[in-house]
């Protein structure tokens, strides 16, 4: 259970690295090829972190309605609410 804690941390540690590191080089290069590539970087980079974030909330708003719905039908108060 830590160790998949620490993995993570390390991931999002490492990315945060890479994102820095293309930051300061876009920010220190002349307008040019090389920074439009560089931004095209940060910018794909921004995305996925979007994608990441947007993919875990929904995993757990899954996860929290799945077991609403079955704290419901175990219940019986399903039958209720849908007669």
């Amino acid at each position: 259970m830590h160790t998949l804690t620490r993995s993570r941390a390390a991931f999002s540690d490492q990315l945060q690295a890479k994102v820095g590191e293309l930051v300061e080089r876009a920010a220190s290069a002349a307008p040019g090829p090389e920074r439009s590539r560089l931004l095209r970087w940060l910018l794909a980079a921004g995305a996925v972190f979007v994608l990441w974030r947007l993919w875990r909330g929904a995993k757990k708003l899954f996860w929290v309605l799945f077991g609403l719905g079955m704290a419901l039908y175990w219940s019986g108060a399903a039958g209720w609410l849908l007669r």
